[in-house]
């Protein structure tokens, strides 16, 4: 009986935790096809010969992609469609402290126009807070 109230207790925080996450209703799911499909087009737009794509955040048509050029320190990518088929607006690289999140939230929304705020708060907390998950 423990147990069974040991995981819903889990469960009722983790929903919780969800819910107020920047990144709630931000798609993460990275399948090894999209990497795969990607990897070329990013490449050939970054003029390397070679990308691994690392994650992906999308909200709406817009996507976030960090990538790993092996030339360079990894960047993310801001594309406002699929990375296929669209060239990025600006990226973002490098380290941020925790304080930082609204400077870069202010950051992505100037610098990526028409960006949802979602998507520019989900990417502020990210590398702000929550940068190896």
């Amino acid at each position: 009986m423990r147990l069974i109230a040991l995981l819903v207790l889990m469960f009722v925080v983790s929903s919780a935790y969800a819910s107020q996450s920047p990144c709630a209703g931000v798609d993460r799911a990275l399948p090894e096809s999209r990497k795969l499909a990607w990897a070329p087009d990013i490449a050939k737009q970054l003029g390397v010969p070679s990308v691994d794509v690392l994650q992906s955040f999308r909200f709406g048509s817009w996507h976030i992609i960090y990538v790993d050029t092996h030339q360079s320190d990894e960047a993310f990518l801001f594309y406002p469609k699929d990375p296929a088929s669209a060239r990025y607006v600006t990226l973002w690289g490098g380290a941020a402290m925790w304080d930082e999140e609204q400077d870069i939230r202010s950051w992505v929304i100037k610098n990526a126009p028409g960006i949802p705020k979602r998507l520019a708060a989900c990417f502020a907390w990210h590398v702000t807070k929550h940068r190896d998950r």
